[in-house]
């Protein structure tokens, strides 16, 4: 199947309605109107791929649900560094640790080292593997996991091809996803970001929700192009936010409502009744790494991280 050309900025020409992307025609697709082609029901189960980051916290139980689901039509994943926007891994941490101080950091980075330990040593007896990392995850349903320094090189994107990847599910990835790997992927990629798109674009969205003491957050399930948490939506859960609530409780209720919206997105791709829910950057906001001060504006809210 031919992959559908696309545009990372708008190049190429206009739509009559003022759509930025003209994509080419092929059998069995329909015009969205953006730079992927919207394909009718593919009558069968498509080949995935799960792009996701290296968490030992939330993400294992995500991808445990995920997995319970599609592990038989899942061809691998790809774990992915814990870094943020670009950033090293190192110069994550430091920023995390100034957002967080040394309380709720460390007890973060004890439990993301309990996990990783605890899977090690599962996974030398040969069993308790299954939920303390996202590569334990995979292991036990017998998805490969692979590694790779960017998705975007030739080499990786040759792999997937070989596998016969079809739709790439991105949980919390760290990557950005380029132009030449999102028109080798013929139903494209959905990425799951943690707010009610196209509200708290961005990182930490669940931080900027209650900094700004909104009333309720959410998780939704959106199309990847060129920008950044920009693509339509498929998918999107709410929640309230409640005077009491922490950091902690309130990015464990997205992720667990995310993994619904997940294998929800799949079934609505798979059965080719996609009703996109516009994702407007004009009506939306977008959110960096938190200062000084927004740490002290998110505290007086009365709001904890833990």
């Amino acid at each position: 199947m031919t992959a559908p050309r696309q545009a990372d900025s708008g190049v190429g020409e206009p739509l009559p309605l003022g759509c930025e992307f003209m994509p080419m025609p092929r059998p069995g697709s329909r015009p969205s109107g953006h730079e992927f082609l919207l394909l009718e029901a593919p009558g069968r189960t498509l080949t995935k791929y799960v792009f996701i980051q290296d968490d030992a916290q939330y993400l294992p139980r995500i991808l445990d649900k995920y997995l319970r689901e599609y592990a038989d039509s899942t061809a691998g994943i790809h774990v992915q560094p814990n870094s943020l926007g670009g950033r090293t891994l190192w110069r994550t941490a430091l920023d995390l640790y100034r957002i967080y101080g040394f309380r709720y950091f460390q007890r973060k980075a004890r439990h993301l080292l309990w996990n990783k330990l605890c899977a090690r040593a599962g996974h030398l007896v040969g069993r308790g593997a299954g939920m303390s990392t996202v590569a334990g995850v995979a292991r036990k349903y017998g998805v490969p996991v692979h590694h790779a320094d960017d998705v975007n090189a030739e080499a990786f994107r040759r792999q997937l091809s070989e596998l016969g990847v079809e739709f790439i599910i991105s949980i919390s990835g760290t990557q950005l996803y380029r132009r030449a790997l999102r028109e080798q992927t013929p139903y494209g990629i959905v990425n799951c970001h943690g707010a009610l798109l196209p509200r708290y674009r961005g990182l930490m969205p669940s931080f900027w929700t209650l900094a700004n003491g909104e009333a309720e957050g959410g998780t939704s399930v959106h199309f990847v192009d060129s920008k950044l948490d920009n693509g339509p939506i498929v998918v999107q859960r709410r929640y309230r936010l409640l005077h009491h609530d922490t950091l902690e409780n309130v990015v464990s209720r997205s992720k667990d409502l995310a993994a619904e919206a997940i294998i929800d997105a799949v079934r609505i791709v798979e059965s080719g009744r996609v009703e996109l829910i516009p994702n407007d950057a004009a009506a939306g906001s977008s959110f960096s790494m938190p200062t000084a001060a927004d740490v002290a504006r998110f505290k007086a809210t009365g709001h904890r991280f833990g």
